[in-house]
């Protein structure tokens, strides 16, 4: 994962509170990613901090200065990255619903079987890997992009956007690394239970289950925040070149 430095960043706004609070933001991201451990109340937080985030981007984006600075700049490269982001939510929230979907199938399965139905036992696995697939391609993606993002612009609005890229890459990391269980917390650990040829009740993995379609619905509903944001600020920047 990326090694990131609390730095201040200088605006053409210059001392605008909005630039201010990007700051604010940035570093506040970047202290949670260095100091926090993953689990889902933490992503949570870390999502919901880059929704955060991206609202005092898009506010920076609204001001005049900033607009005539940002249309005098070849910002292919930031276009490129803002679409990237975009995408990469795009899958996180699609890998979610389906580890959801799976989860409430087999849940199904074992409240009409004791021990659940072998065929939706097999489904479950079989989906569960597909998902694995998604989330290591995922991850080896991110790693490329990392490096690219971590090349900073001498322009210091086009180092803001590139920093703010590279900080929210490394959370989406952190996302798919729990996803793929290889940090297990608050809850997560139970799928792997649900692997595992070890006997356990119906009514144990039903509960661990619950647990783990809780925290799934939560980071759902901060996934989708942050992606109506990410779509705004990307229409900000079009705009801007429109």
């Amino acid at each position: 994962m990326a090694s990131f430095h609390v730095r201040s960043i200088s605006l053409p706004t210059g001392s605008h509170p909005l630039a201010a609070s990007v700051d604010e933001q940035l570093s506040r991201l970047r202290i949670s990613q260095e100091t926090s451990t993953s689990s889902s109340s933490v992503l949570c937080h870390k999502l919901d901090g880059l929704r955060k985030l991206y609202e005092c981007v898009d506010d920076l984006f609204q001001l005049p200065l900033t607009q005539q600075h940002l249309s005098n700049e070849s910002l292919d490269d930031v276009l490129n990255g803002s679409i990237r982001i975009i995408d990469i939510c795009d899958i996180s929230r699609d890998v979610l619903s389906q580890i959801k979907e799976s989860q409430q199938e087999l849940e199904s399965s074992l409240r009409r079987k004791s021990g659940g139905d072998y065929e939706a036992v097999c489904a479950y696995m079989t989906s569960r890997k597909k998902i694995s697939k998604i989330v290591s391609k995922s991850l080896k993606n991110l790693k490329r992009s990392e490096t690219k993002s971590a090349k900073s612009d001498q322009d210091s609005t086009i180092k803001m956007l590139k920093d703010s890229e590279e900080i929210t890459l490394a959370v989406f990391e952190s996302l798919f690394s729990l996803i793929s269980q290889s940090k297990t917390n608050n809850g997560w650990s139970s799928v792997s239970k649900l692997f595992k040829p070890k006997r356990v009740s119906c009514e144990s993995l039903l509960r661990q289950s619950e647990d783990l379609n809780s925290n799934i619905q939560e980071l759902e509903q901060n996934l989708e925040c942050l992606y109506r944001r990410l779509v705004k600020t990307r229409i900000t920047l079009l705009n801007i070149f429109n």
